[in-house]
């Protein structure tokens, strides 16, 4: 359809196909051949080299392959052999649902999907074989692992034109976890939550925002019935480098998304100390060019890094009016979030969960 583009051809296809298999005769026949003739086309495009999305949405990854899955099932039992790309597809998705899987069994909430139950995504990971320990880095995400502390940052653009209908203008989002428990997450928008699309925006995210403005946004009105949501004016370079030395890792981020508006880059570091188990992180807005404010021509201009609480978690903030306490059980050690800013505020948030 115009509406979700060709996020979700690949899943119409299958269904198509897995219809036909539940049919007998030459209507079930022809609806298969329909079925398994589209899916060659859509998948290739769909299915990135990485094993990625090409929506970049982990949720979709996940459906995806669980789509295929079961079509592959029907298929053995009409005594069908499935096609090459689709198998193809099935063991590059296995691997990347695999790398989307946090501590606590479920995916990160960012560019349009849920986290899901760790029921239904264990589910997807059951026929599961691999041994290879699981990738730093895929479809422009980005893992660190510490003792207790995980970290999953975004360090990619968001998908562009018919692809970027659940996408987010989030630049460099994370979400971290702690002894298998989200402390800081999203507000995990999907076109399934029925959420209004401003959550798709900058601050409905763990990043930082300039004056409240957008960093893209989805289109509204005639042109979203006519083409879908998709998201326009987003940033569209992003870099990542990571870097690995004993007993610490960091990544170094940044995008472009300010660029032309306020004349600044958004710098990201995130410093993972493996021996202490700690995590310090820095945002940094560097001139571009020194001495222009770019098109809004602004001196002085406001700004917020947001750390959105998951809600099964506690926020307490310190008499210093600066360090915010994170717990997420009463009676149990807590996660001290501190930081050199002027204050810390603590604000309602909205979060979706399937």
């Amino acid at each position: 359809s115009l509406v979700d583009g060709p996020v979700r051809a690949a899943e119409r296809a299958a269904a198509t196909a897995l219809a036909g298999t539940a049919l007998s005769g030459d209507v079930g026949e022809k609806l298969m051949a329909q079925g398994l003739a589209r899916l060659a086309q859509t998948l290739p495009v769909t299915v990135q080299p990485d094993g990625g999305h090409a929506s970049r949405c982990p949720r979709a990854a996940l459906e995806l392959l669980l789509d295929l899955q079961t079509l592959d099932e029907a298929l053995v039992q009409r005594g069908r052999v499935a096609p090459e790309e689709m198998m193809r597809a099935i063991d590059r998705l296995s691997g990347t649902v695999r790398f989307f899987t946090l501590a606590d069994g479920a995916l990160p909430e960012l560019q349009g999907g849920e986290a899901g139950a760790r029921t239904y995504v264990a589910a997807a990971r059951a026929a599961e074989n691999a041994v290879a320990p699981v990738p730093v880095s895929r479809n422009g995400y980005h893992r660190l692992e510490g003792p207790s502390i995980q970290v999953f940052a975004d360090g990619a653009p968001p998908a562009g034109g018919a692809w970027s209908v659940t996408a987010c203008a989030q630049p460099l989002a994370m979400e971290v976890l702690v002894g298998g428990r989200r402390l800081i997450a999203a507000s995990a928008w999907s076109p399934e939550a029925a959420g209004p699309q401003a959550l798709r925006l900058v601050d409905a995210s763990s990043t930082l925002s300039l004056a409240d403005q957008a960093c893209g946004e989805p289109l509204r009105g005639f042109r979203a019935a006519a083409l879908g949501p998709r998201l326009v004016g987003a940033y569209e370079n992003v870099e990542a480098k990571r870097y690995e030395a004993d007993g610490a890792l960091w990544l170094e981020l940044s995008h472009d998304g300010w660029e032309k508006r306020f004349g600044l880059r958004h710098e990201r570091k995130l410093f993972l100390d493996l021996n202490a188990d700690e995590l310090r992180g820095e945002d940094a807005l560097v001139a571009v060019q020194p001495g222009q404010g770019g098109e809004a021509g602004r001196r002085f201009i406001p700004f917020t890094s947001r750390f959105h609480v998951h809600p099964d978690v506690s926020a307490s903030l310190a008499r210093d009016g600066k360090s915010v306490l994170l717990r997420a059980h009463e009676g149990e050690p807590g996660w001290w979030l501190r930081n050199d800013a002027q204050s810390a505020d603590i604000e309602t948030s909205v979060y979706f969960q399937d």
